[in-house]
């Protein structure tokens, strides 16, 4: 499970991957102790009861957010001896073009792994790139910029329901205040900006969420299969601004090549529909996992898919690489992904660093390249 942030597009996934450029000398394990030792030794996903604290700042420089920094704290424990150590950590952001946020978040299991919970909360007042809906609109590239002032809180929590088989429910809150912020300095955007309504709006969303789960290790996978599915829904109820329904569903297959190389694969698949879906929650590329080297949200429309695949080879016991290529596409609706999908190529490279010696978790950096795009990502787990 990645917690991974990027350095070009929006700022809020920042928050969670601070500490993902941490010097050996932030980690509280010295690697100088583990020079020489193989790689399957002990790392495992169980962690300690002692908390491991990952705690660095993350500088960052790019068209879309400026100059800025990141900073803050990921601790991993394992309180009560549970199959899966707990993840919880908390940061701050901040940006020479006037982006300020803060965010926490918390991942547990239960003791014998029968109930799950993954939760995350943020307030955030960026700047975003808008670049319009659709194929065309994203290929054209020219960017609105837009101040949005956002609070967000998402909670998943699941229970055993068969072996390996997860089911429970998803609820997302976000509030959005957003503006047209362009610079007097620079021609103007001709990208029409988004409804007033959706501007200024609220999600509020709720929804099943079912998982199956057979990898070995959700901080560095080797071999299993993990499926995701979310269909959330928007209702008056519960104040969401718009009557709408959004279909996620991810797989990802591991393959334990060799003591050294794992083949990662991945298939990811968005449906949004509705009389109105507001332009932030249509299904986009690069505010996730799903395809490395898109700004986020240049290309977004009703659905997406996409398809992924990666090479990931320990060097040292404590250094590795990887190697990844991957395919996508968006279109105004899910039955239109077949004949009316655009094709959407992305592939890079990156490096990883076991901070800990008794821990599987790994800090990563990838530079990944897109159709016309190109991104820097730094983050702790790996990207799916």
């Amino acid at each position: 499970m990645p917690l991974c942030c990027r350095t070009r597009g929006t700022v809020a996934a920042l928050l969670a991957g601070w500490g993902a450029v941490a010097s050996p000398a932030n980690a509280q394990d010295d690697a100088s102790r583990d020079t020489t030792s193989e790689v399957a030794d002990t790392p495992s996903d169980r962690g300690s009861k002692k908390p491991q604290v990952i705690f660095a700042p993350v500088p960052f420089s790019s068209p879309s957010s400026g100059t800025g920094v990141a900073a803050g704290a990921v601790a991993f424990y394992n309180p009560n001896d549970t199959p899966h150590q707990w993840i919880t950590g908390g940061g701050v952001v901040w940006t020479s073009r006037g982006t300020k946020g803060i965010a926490a978040f918390h991942k547990m299991a239960s003791t014998n792994d029968h109930f799950r919970l993954n939760a995350t909360a943020s307030f955030l007042d960026q700047e975003n790139h808008f670049f319009g809906i659709g194929e065309d609109a994203g290929d054209l590239g020219d960017a609105l910029t837009l101040q949005d002032k956002q609070f967000n809180i998402k909670a998943t929590a699941t229970f055993l329901v068969f072996t390996n088989g997860f089911a429970g429910v998803r609820y997302q809150l976000g509030t959005h205040d957003a503006r047209t912020d362009e610079d007097p300095d620079e021609p103007p955007s001709l990208t029409p900006a988004p409804p007033p309504d959706q501007l200024d709006s609220t999600l509020s969303m709720i929804g099943p969420a079912f998982t199956y789960d057979t990898t070995d290790s959700h901080t560095q996978p080797r071999r299993g299969v993990e499926i995701d599915a979310t269909w959330t829904f928007g209702l008056d109820l519960l104040g969401n601004s718009f009557d709408h329904d959004k279909l996620m569903v991810e797989g990802h297959a591991y393959f334990s090549l060799s003591e050294r190389t794992v083949l990662a694969t991945s298939a990811q698949f968005c449906s949004s529909d509705g009389d109105v879906v507001p332009y932030y929650d249509l299904c986009l590329f690069g505010a996730s996992a799903d395809l490395r080297g898109y700004e986020t949200g240049r290309y977004r429309d009703r659905a997406s898919w996409a398809v992924q695949g990666e090479v990931r080879h320990q060097f040292k016991p404590r250094w590795g690489g990887v190697a990844f290529f991957g395919l996508g596409g968006i279109a105004p609706s899910a039955g239109d992904l077949i004949d009316e999908s655009n094709l959407l190529p992305a592939g890079g490279i990156g490096v990883r660093y076991r901070p800990f010696k008794n821990n599987d978790v790994q800090l990563r950096v990838d530079f990944a390249v897109g159709k016309n795009d190109h991104g820097l990502y730094v983050g702790i787990g790996e990207a799916f």
